[in-house]
């Protein structure tokens, strides 16, 4: 019911000739000013609280559960960084304080790139970001120069509403989706480049820097998705719905 009112809002304003803001559109927009630091905790706990139960209500049919995918295309769970996993280093993270954020609740996907030129040594080819779940694309930063203080450089949030779970794709050379499509697991969303903050120096190997997030009356809580990259086994292209 929820679903068809909104609809129905949405069509209303758009015979009238207003442009409705989708939650996709707020959500990339408040990402980014809680990235940004413009701001405050207390304000964007109770914005991002209202926008996901609105994202729920929107696209609460469109993300089913599926198995997961490995999130970068021709590789699998042995480009992970560290030991066994032990790159996830959750504790000091906060959603909240945006780029000033401490800890690593993440991992870090490695490719065959010597030369730093974005292309895999193997193929010469760029490399494929997909999504490792079905979703819908929240947010996306398509645009990165040095020396940008923004540690994802180019990024993709996809949120999945089965799980009530946020994926981050970052360090991309391009982005391919933008807010409000939705996609399945195995679907393209980028390609893996080296921007970001700390991943464009020389000194840092080409990464993708692969993050979730679940969600609990307003805190957007890490999970370590270790098991389930181990498990996704190689990462395929879908080239279709």
């Amino acid at each position: 019911m929820k679903q068809i009112i909104l609809l129905a809002v949405a069509a209303f304003l758009a015979l009238n000739g207003v442009a409705a803001a989708s939650p996709c559109d707020d959500w990339n927009i408040l990402e980014k000013e809680i990235r940004d630091g413009r701001i405050d905790r207390i304000s964007a706990k109770t914005r991002i609280a209202q926008l996901h139960r609105l994202l729920l209500d929107t696209y609460g049919t469109t993300a089913a559960n599926s198995a997961k995918v490995f999130p970068v295309a021709d590789y699998d769970y042995r480009a992970i960084g560290g030991r066994h996993g032990n790159d996830y280093r959750p504790g000091g993270y906060s959603f909240y304080q945006g780029v000033r954020h401490g800890g690593h609740p993440a991992h870090d996907i490695f490719v065959h790139d010597r030369n730093q030129d974005s292309l895999d040594d193997a193929t010469g080819k760029p490399v494929t970001i997909v999504a490792s779940a079905n979703g819908v694309v929240i947010a996306t930063n398509p645009s990165w120069d040095y020396p940008s203080p923004v540690r994802g450089g180019k990024y993709v949030w996809i949120f999945n509403t089965a799980e009530e779970r946020y994926y981050y794709y970052a360090h991309l050379s391009s982005v391919t989706v933008m807010p409000g499509q939705t996609v399945t697991a195995g679907e393209p969303i980028g390609f893996l480049g080296r921007t970001g903050k700390n991943a464009y120096p020389r000194r840092s190997p080409t990464h993708l820097h692969f993050m979730v997030l679940s969600y609990a009356d307003g805190r957007m809580l890490p999970i370590n998705p270790y098991r389930e990259l181990v498990g996704a086994g190689r990462g395929i292209v879908k080239t279709s719905h």
